[in-house]
């Protein structure tokens, strides 16, 4: 027997290796072993500054705000609010209510502390206290998720998300209790804890302290705890969210690895490209990569936000990509290292596998609610949306267009630069206009603007500085691609026809939609050495 054990080990350990080889051998191979060292570093060592901090001084704040709730009973008039709706919608007792208020406010392992209440206990049956662990998670970090996902510029999309995290709870929990009593059918009708008759649920005293100490207290014992909740997402972050970035997305500016942070591989776009008419349909996910939110998400919903910012910095994410991470990210909001300790606090590990299974399916319908929503929401209120091919594309406004002239043949886009190489034309595939039409069109898909404000897009930025001939090719590429990008819309707007095939008040209708104009500058036909460069403004185009 004990020689069969260490036979054992020896596999497991044989196997660890086997798929950490594996892992970082494939990475190593497409970056090279220093660059894919170097990246991991850096893009831990950037995630750690500018994402960890940053979620941490959200978890202070909120934790001092939910203090202060529970202090001076905003938390226990939540608590009866919602009491009405626990019955009919999560077969819970009103007292449920509670834990969802103290899971959102905190994280999921709050219910427990609840649940191990004897007095809070009482009210339930056995199936329904066991399903408690999918019902709080399903809300576990909600203030943290929602705050965080408004400091990013969205202020609605969070609470359609929200919705839909309250939807795949409903689904989740309803799960869980048909599980439950499935496999323990005596579970439906034992109480999960009996009381004495002079043991009563008794209501909070308040301490008789002065109003100025209460709220001191409050925020500095609600912001400690912030602190430690800070600290604890740190492994996660750093871990998970290092490995999905390697694993998502792809080389540096320049087209090449060099070892700089947030590079990798594209191997999850890869995979989930082969089957993202399924996740578009389901998601409204417009790029494969923005899967790695749930993936992330599942381990720890705080290493899933350190996604966010990147993926608006790549401009593939919108406000429905919001909507649905705002649902994944609270209903899972990292189950599968929470589920076990939570089941086994309350004595019923072997479910486990259940909850999870339960929790799961919970997650993809809250995501698939939040999507849904967002399109209902997009059409009662004016905000444009297509459908192609089952798929819902969104009009979203992002930061504007900054073309700039940076050379003698080539141009500037945001942070990218590309060159105008000789006897390109419009009609091939690899052309700089084909690159800034798809640029503009990836800012500015849109076919209205609120308030019929127009937006500047495009600027010329030391245009004057180029001779006569660079100026005419370079604008000459811009043009195009304005005309290519209209087209575009135009076959948004008008049931696919182009420009050309529109008349005289469409065209005018067209162009009003645009966020912005492209006007010629007008060049003088000089050369370089002929007119000194000039420290005049750049031109810009309204």
């Amino acid at each position: 027997m004990e020689k069969q054990n260490r036979l054992q080990k020896y596999l497991a350990g044989i196997f660890c290796l086997i798929i950490v080889i594996g892992i970082f051998g494939g990475i190593a191979s497409v970056m090279g072993v220093a660059n894919m060292l170097n990246t991991i570093m850096k893009t831990a060592h950037d995630l750690l500054l500018n994402t960890v901090f940053y979620l941490m001084a959200i978890c202070v704040i909120t934790g001092a705000l939910g203090r202060i709730f529970v202090e001076f009973g905003v938390v226990s008039l939540l608590e009866r609010i919602l009491r009405p709706l626990m019955k009919p919608l999560f077969n819970l007792p009103g007292v449920a209510s509670l834990g969802a208020v103290m899971t959102f406010l905190s994280d999921n392992p709050a219910i427990i502390s609840l649940a191990k209440d004897k007095r809070f206990s009482s009210y339930f049956k056995k199936f329904q206290l066991i399903s408690l662990t999918n019902f709080g998670t399903a809300f576990g970090m909600g203030l943290l998720v929602i705050v965080f996902m408004i400091s990013q510029g969205y202020f609605v999309e969070p609470f359609i998300g929200l919705l839909g995290a309250f939807i795949g709870c409903i689904c989740s929990t309803r799960l869980m209790q048909h599980f439950v009593c499935k496999a323990h059918p005596e579970f439906k009708e034992e109480m999960a804890a009996i009381i004495d008759e002079n043991d009563k649920l008794e209501a909070e005293s308040v301490k008789e302290t002065s109003m100025f100490t209460r709220i001191l207290n409050s925020l500095l014992d609600g912001g400690k705890t912030g602190v430690d909740v800070g600290l604890s997402i740190i492994p996660g972050v750093l871990i998970i969210s290092t490995l999905v970035m390697i694993l998502t997305f792809g080389t540096g500016d320049n087209g090449i690895y060099d070892g700089a942070a947030y590079e990798g591989i594209e191997f999850l776009p890869l995979v989930f490209g082969k089957i993202n008419f399924l996740f578009e349909w389901l998601f409204g996910f417009e790029h494969p990569a923005l899967m790695a939110f749930p993936i992330t998400s599942l381990g720890a919903v705080g290493a899933a936000l350190s996604l966010v910012p990147e993926f608006a910095a790549q401009q593939i994410i919108n406000g429905n990509a919001i909507a649905v991470f705002t649902a994944i990210g609270m209903c899972w909001s990292g189950y599968l290292s929470t589920h076990t300790a939570m089941l086994d606090a309350l004595g019923y590990r072997k479910l486990t596998s259940k909850a999870i299974l339960a929790h799961t399916i919970g997650g993809l319908v809250a995501g698939i609610a939040a999507h849904w929503l967002f399109v209902l929401y997009a059409l009662a209120f004016g905000t444009p949306a297509t459908f192609e091919g089952g798929a819902d594309r969104y009009a979203t406004v992002s930061s504007p267009v900054k073309i700039e002239f940076v050379s003698e043949n080539q141009v500037r886009i945001g942070d990218r630069v590309f060159t105008d190489n000789e006897g390109d034309t419009p009609e091939q595939e690899d052309s700089m206009a084909h690159v800034i039409k798809d640029m503009l069109l990836t800012n500015h898909k849109i076919v209205e603007v609120a308030d019929g404000q127009k937006i500047d897009a495009t600027s010329f930025v030391e245009a004057e500085k180029l001779p006569y001939e660079t100026q005419e090719s370079l604008m000459e590429e811009v043009e195009a691609a304005f005309a290519m990008y209209r087209d575009e819309i135009a076959k948004t707007k008008f049931d696919g026809r182009t420009v050309k095939e529109l008349n005289d008040e469409e065209i005018k209708a067209l162009d009003e939609s645009i966020p912005f104009k492209f006007e010629r500058p007008e060049v003088e036909e000089t050369t370089r050495e002929q007119a000194p460069a000039q420290e005049t403004p750049a031109q810009e185009t309204k």
